[in-house]
Order: structure tokens, then sequence, then C-alpha cells
């Protein structure tokens, strides 16, 4: 993912304990699918088909785990062995209850703290593990959800940042989290105006505020070591340009109620032109063994 913003319940008992909004930019000649069930059946999300993983991936089991890459150019990261997709397999396999011996705190504590993990990194082996550390990887924002408690790891040039999010609406997108670029405050405030005017359960109200071509002044654009006209168009909450731009919006929704728990993905992938060509729906239900795994739609 490029730009995220989600509103996080964690106390919440019945409706909505995560409400999420994502789009992914990319080059539109890389190799991905859209929204599917990977081979291993559990995970749903889509897929990089040239280094591996995926940018947001859930377990039917109750897990999540997204990231951003992080744009400093200026300062580049040391030659990665392991893509960056490939630690959003490992955490989302990691935050499923009972996974391993370490518990999603203590993997992600491990990780940030420069140890060396095991992870599960392949997408079509879930038993398979390799050691993982973050200096085989370039720079990035990781959030992982266990429905209880959503972690964000920050790993960039001055080093990595590990935190538990507190309840409440919050951003984030190719810098450090800490400095909150005009898109990330563009996109968390319509997120914000949308929750209060009561139509949050509304998919295509959701996804319709992440198809924003607004851009901020110059004297506002982030400094990431690229040129100011390239810097300027990555700036828009969606991109659009013959080469690269938004590729895949997405919604996820982890709602409860008293009988059960639904984890939700919603994907609307998009052409070079900004025109929408595909849109697709994935739900599991928890507590409903007889029905427990991914139905798409």
């Amino acid at each position: 993912m490029c730009l995220m913003a989600f509103d996080w319940q964690p106390d919440a008992t019945t409706g909505h304990c995560l409400t999420l909004l994502g789009n992914r930019d990319e080059f539109h000649a890389r190799a991905t699918t859209g929204l599917c069930r990977w081979p291993d059946t559990a995970l749903c999300g889509g897929r990089d088909l040239v280094a591996g993983g995926g940018w947001l991936v859930m377990h039917r089991a109750g897990a999540l785990a997204t990231l951003t890459n992080v744009r400093q150019l200026d300062r580049p990261s040391h030659a990665a062995t392991i893509s960056r997709g490939q630690l959003v397999t490992a955490a989302v396999r990691q935050a499923v209850a009972n996974a391993s011996t370490l518990s999603p705190g203590d993997w992600l504590e491990a990780l940030s703290a420069g140890e060396t993990v095991m992870a599960r990194l392949a997408a079509d082996s879930p038993e398979h593990c390799e050691p993982l550390s973050l200096s085989a990887l370039d720079w990035c924002n990781l959030l992982v959800c266990d429905g209880r408690t959503l972690w964000r790891l920050h790993h960039g040039p001055d080093g990595s940042q590990l935190i538990r999010l507190p309840p409440g609406l919050h951003s984030l997108s190719n810098g450090h989290p800490d400095n909150e670029w005009p898109k990330q405050r563009r996109l968390r405030q319509r997120l914000a105006a949308l929750k209060a005017s009561a139509v949050m359960h509304d998919d295509d109200a959701c996804l319709g505020i992440l198809q924003d071509g607004w851009r901020p002044p110059t004297a506002q654009l982030p400094a990431t070591g690229l040129a100011l006209e390239r810097e300027a168009l990555l700036s828009s909450p969606f991109i659009t340009s013959p080469e690269y731009g938004t590729r895949a919006a997405t919604l996820v929704r982890w709602q409860r109620d008293d009988k059960r728990t639904s984890l939700t993905l919603h994907e609307r992938r998009f052409s070079p032109q900004g025109q929408c060509v595909a849109h697709r729906k994935a739900v599991s239900h928890l507590q409903e063994e007889a029905t427990r795994g991914w139905h798409l739609s």
C-alpha cells in the first residue's frame, strides 16, 4: 500500500473494531494478482508475482498485516535480500493465535530490536520457517492486527520504532509515521467526515473517497529525494499516469456482533487511465466452523 487511513476501535463489542481504507500505487507493468484466496486457503489479499508476498493480507482466523514502503531516496537502505511483501506474509501468519511460541507483540519487538526471528515467508508453504531480520528489508511501515491489538512498526533511515496504536483515527503513507503528509491528512479527515455522516456502512461511499485526484500546494510537498514534478505527481491520494499510478483501492472491515466476527475485504482495480476495471469482495466469518474460510464474489 502507499496510503491508508483507518478507524481503530478495539473495545467495540459490536460493530466495527477496524475500518481501513487504502490505495496501492505501483508500476502498471508489474505482474500482480488482485484480491484472491492464496494457495494455503487461509490467506486472502492481492499477490505480488515478481518478488513474492502481498501488500495487504488477512488470515481467515482473524489477523491482518499490511505495509507501505518508506520513500527516502536520498538515504537509501542496504541492498535488500527479502521482499517487503514477504514480511506481510510472515506477519499475518504470526498474528494468528497460538501460531508459534512467540506472541505477535514479542515477535515484532524482537524484529524492532534488530534481532533475527523465524518467519513463514513463503506464500505456498505456511509451515516452512526462515530467518528474518529488518536489516534484510528495504525501508517500510508495517501494520499488524490480531483484533485486540494494532501494532505499527517503522523501519527507516533513522532506525526502527514499534508502538501499539491507541483507539481512534490514524493514517499512514510513505514517510515516517510521525510526519503526516498532506494526502494522509486529507484522507484521514475525509474518513472522519464519513464517520460523522453515518454512512460508514456504505462500501461505495468508503471506496469513493480513495479516488481523489487532489494535490497539495507545492510548498507542502514532502522532500524524499525525487524531482519536484515527480513529487507533485505522487502527492495525490489517487495517482493517474501511463506508467505508474493507483492500481488498487481496498476497504477492510473487521466487524463483531453477538454471534460472530466477520472479516471483509473489498477491492477495486484501476487502469492507467484511472478507470475501475474490476472489483472483488472476500468475506470470512469466525466462530462458524462449518463456514469458516474465504468466500469470494
